[in-house]
Protein backbone atom coordinates (compact mmCIF):
# COMPACT_ATOMS: atom_id res chain seq x y z
CA UNK A 1 0.00 0.00 0.00
CA UNK A 2 1.45 3.46 -0.85
CA UNK A 3 -0.45 5.52 1.26
CA UNK A 4 2.37 7.61 2.87
CA UNK A 5 1.44 11.36 3.86
CA UNK A 6 4.20 13.65 4.48
CA UNK A 7 1.68 16.30 6.53
CA UNK A 8 0.23 13.82 8.22
CA UNK A 9 1.24 11.90 11.63
CA UNK A 10 -1.82 9.38 11.29
CA UNK A 11 -1.24 5.69 10.71
CA UNK A 12 -3.85 5.26 8.60
CA UNK A 13 -2.94 2.19 7.12
CA UNK A 14 -2.82 0.37 10.30
CA UNK A 15 -6.24 1.83 11.67
CA UNK A 16 -8.17 4.41 10.40
CA UNK A 17 -11.31 6.41 10.95
CA UNK A 18 -14.73 5.85 8.91
CA UNK A 19 -17.22 7.70 10.46
CA UNK A 20 -16.64 10.68 13.09
CA UNK A 21 -19.54 11.93 15.20
CA UNK A 22 -18.72 15.76 16.76
CA UNK A 23 -20.49 16.66 20.14
CA UNK A 24 -19.45 20.00 20.62
CA UNK A 25 -20.13 23.06 21.96
CA UNK A 26 -19.29 26.53 20.98
CA UNK A 27 -18.59 29.42 23.31
CA UNK A 28 -18.53 32.67 22.37
CA UNK A 29 -17.33 34.39 25.45
CA UNK A 30 -14.42 32.87 25.55
CA UNK A 31 -13.49 31.89 21.73
CA UNK A 32 -13.51 27.88 22.42
CA UNK A 33 -15.03 25.05 21.50
CA UNK A 34 -15.49 22.17 23.88
CA UNK A 35 -16.02 18.51 23.02
CA UNK A 36 -15.69 15.13 22.18
CA UNK A 37 -14.59 13.61 18.85
CA UNK A 38 -15.62 10.49 18.49
CA UNK A 39 -14.36 8.35 15.81
CA UNK A 40 -15.45 5.05 14.81
CA UNK A 41 -12.39 3.23 13.46
CA UNK A 42 -11.77 0.37 11.16
CA UNK A 43 -8.61 -1.45 13.26
CA UNK A 44 -6.40 -3.98 11.76
CA UNK A 45 -5.41 -5.58 14.54
CA UNK A 46 -3.14 -2.57 16.01
CA UNK A 47 -2.36 -1.12 19.88
CA UNK A 48 -2.18 2.51 18.46
CA UNK A 49 -3.46 4.81 16.50
CA UNK A 50 -2.28 8.33 15.81
CA UNK A 51 -4.01 11.08 15.41
CA UNK A 52 -2.67 14.56 14.67
CA UNK A 53 -3.57 17.64 16.70
CA UNK A 54 -2.17 21.44 16.73
CA UNK A 55 -3.06 23.53 19.44
CA UNK A 56 -5.83 21.82 20.96
CA UNK A 57 -5.93 20.94 24.75
CA UNK A 58 -6.75 17.13 24.99
CA UNK A 59 -8.41 16.42 28.47
CA UNK A 60 -9.08 12.61 28.35
CA UNK A 61 -9.60 9.81 25.83
CA UNK A 62 -11.66 6.96 26.28
CA UNK A 63 -12.77 3.56 24.47
CA UNK A 64 -15.93 2.08 23.38
CA UNK A 65 -19.67 2.97 22.75
CA UNK A 66 -21.90 3.67 25.42
CA UNK A 67 -20.02 2.32 28.26
CA UNK A 68 -16.90 4.13 27.80
CA UNK A 69 -13.40 3.18 29.92
CA UNK A 70 -10.41 6.01 29.92
CA UNK A 71 -7.16 5.29 27.94
CA UNK A 72 -3.22 5.96 28.05
CA UNK A 73 -2.43 8.60 25.55
CA UNK A 74 1.08 10.55 24.65
CA UNK A 75 1.35 14.13 22.80
CA UNK A 76 4.71 13.48 20.67
CA UNK A 77 6.48 16.75 20.16
CA UNK A 78 5.62 19.52 17.87
CA UNK A 79 7.49 19.57 14.61
CA UNK A 80 10.31 21.41 14.24
CA UNK A 81 8.65 24.22 12.01
CA UNK A 82 5.14 23.82 13.90
CA UNK A 83 3.47 23.44 10.84
CA UNK A 84 2.12 19.59 11.46
CA UNK A 85 1.45 20.27 14.87
CA UNK A 86 2.44 17.25 17.23
CA UNK A 87 0.81 13.31 16.75
CA UNK A 88 -1.60 12.40 19.10
CA UNK A 89 -0.73 8.07 20.36
CA UNK A 90 -3.56 6.53 21.44
CA UNK A 91 -3.51 2.77 23.17
CA UNK A 92 -6.50 0.83 21.68
CA UNK A 93 -7.00 -3.00 22.07
CA UNK A 94 -6.31 -5.11 18.83
CA UNK A 95 -10.49 -4.93 18.21
CA UNK A 96 -11.05 -1.12 19.74
CA UNK A 97 -13.55 0.01 17.09
CA UNK A 98 -14.41 3.06 19.24
CA UNK A 99 -12.20 5.90 20.26
CA UNK A 100 -13.64 8.85 22.22
CA UNK A 101 -11.41 12.67 22.16
CA UNK A 102 -12.54 14.67 24.63
CA UNK A 103 -10.61 18.23 23.87
CA UNK A 104 -10.98 21.87 23.67
CA UNK A 105 -9.58 24.63 21.03
CA UNK A 106 -7.28 27.42 22.64
CA UNK A 107 -5.97 30.57 21.20
CA UNK A 108 -3.72 28.72 19.19
CA UNK A 109 -6.45 26.99 17.18
CA UNK A 110 -5.54 28.28 13.33
CA UNK A 111 -8.51 26.78 11.95
CA UNK A 112 -11.15 28.89 13.42
CA UNK A 113 -12.07 32.51 12.91
CA UNK A 114 -13.93 34.66 15.54
CA UNK A 115 -15.77 37.90 14.44
CA UNK A 116 -17.23 40.23 16.99
CA UNK A 117 -20.77 41.50 16.23
CA UNK A 118 -19.15 44.89 14.74
CA UNK A 119 -17.25 43.54 11.94
CA UNK A 120 -20.22 41.21 10.82
CA UNK A 121 -22.75 42.14 7.99
CA UNK A 122 -25.56 42.62 10.84
CA UNK A 123 -23.31 43.99 13.60
CA UNK A 124 -25.68 42.45 16.19
CA UNK A 125 -24.14 39.19 16.71
CA UNK A 126 -20.91 37.20 16.89
CA UNK A 127 -19.93 35.00 13.76
CA UNK A 128 -17.30 32.23 13.63
CA UNK A 129 -16.27 29.82 11.14
CA UNK A 130 -13.68 27.18 10.75
CA UNK A 131 -11.30 26.80 7.41
CA UNK A 132 -9.85 23.30 7.36
CA UNK A 133 -7.93 23.63 4.10
CA UNK A 134 -5.18 22.51 3.73
CA UNK A 135 -4.36 20.60 6.70
CA UNK A 136 -5.34 22.73 9.77
CA UNK A 137 -8.67 20.53 10.42
CA UNK A 138 -6.28 18.94 13.00
CA UNK A 139 -6.63 22.63 14.80
CA UNK A 140 -9.98 22.34 15.88
CA UNK A 141 -10.64 18.69 16.05
CA UNK A 142 -7.85 15.70 17.12
CA UNK A 143 -8.33 14.11 13.72
CA UNK A 144 -6.30 11.95 10.83
CA UNK A 145 -5.10 14.59 9.04
CA UNK A 146 -4.44 12.88 5.79
CA UNK A 147 -6.84 13.71 2.78
CA UNK A 148 -5.82 10.35 1.90
CA UNK A 149 -8.66 8.94 4.52
CA UNK A 150 -11.97 9.36 3.22
CA UNK A 151 -15.05 9.07 6.35
CA UNK A 152 -18.25 10.24 7.02
CA UNK A 153 -19.82 12.21 9.71
CA UNK A 154 -22.34 13.60 11.81
CA UNK A 155 -22.45 16.44 14.86
CA UNK A 156 -24.90 17.60 17.29
CA UNK A 157 -23.47 21.35 17.90
CA UNK A 158 -24.60 23.67 20.71
CA UNK A 159 -24.49 27.05 19.92
CA UNK A 160 -25.69 30.29 21.72
CA UNK A 161 -29.63 30.60 21.12
CA UNK A 162 -29.59 33.29 19.38
CA UNK A 163 -27.63 31.76 16.61
CA UNK A 164 -27.52 29.10 14.43
CA UNK A 165 -24.76 26.27 13.42
CA UNK A 166 -24.52 25.49 9.38
CA UNK A 167 -21.68 22.66 8.86
CA UNK A 168 -20.73 21.37 5.20
CA UNK A 169 -23.48 18.72 5.73
CA UNK A 170 -27.75 18.48 5.18
CA UNK A 171 -28.20 21.88 7.02
CA UNK A 172 -31.53 22.58 8.66
CA UNK A 173 -32.89 25.80 6.99
CA UNK A 174 -34.10 27.69 10.24
CA UNK A 175 -33.06 28.51 14.06
CA UNK A 176 -34.21 26.79 16.58
CA UNK A 177 -34.91 28.16 20.18
CA UNK A 178 -32.91 24.97 21.70
CA UNK A 179 -29.33 26.01 20.20
CA UNK A 180 -28.33 22.55 19.87
CA UNK A 181 -28.27 21.69 15.88
CA UNK A 182 -27.44 17.58 14.31
CA UNK A 183 -25.72 17.77 10.95
CA UNK A 184 -25.15 13.85 9.10
CA UNK A 185 -23.01 13.93 5.67
CA UNK A 186 -22.95 10.19 4.53
CA UNK A 187 -20.44 11.07 1.45
CA UNK A 188 -16.68 9.84 2.48
CA UNK A 189 -14.96 13.03 2.50
CA UNK A 190 -11.55 14.02 3.29
CA UNK A 191 -11.34 15.51 6.66
CA UNK A 192 -10.26 19.29 5.29
CA UNK A 193 -13.57 19.50 4.10
CA UNK A 194 -15.35 18.90 7.48
CA UNK A 195 -16.44 22.84 7.85
CA UNK A 196 -18.56 24.65 10.65
CA UNK A 197 -20.16 28.12 10.85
Amino acid sequence: DSVFDNHSYSNIRQIRTKHLHLDLDVNFENKTIYGVARHEMINTGVDTAIFDIKGLEIQKVTLGKGTEKETDYMIGQWDKDSILGQPLLVNVARDTKFINIYYKTTEHTEAIDWLNPELTAGKKHPFMYTQGQAILTRSWIPIQDSPANRLTYSAKIKVPKELMAVMSAKNVTARNESGVYEFEMPQPIPCYLIALA
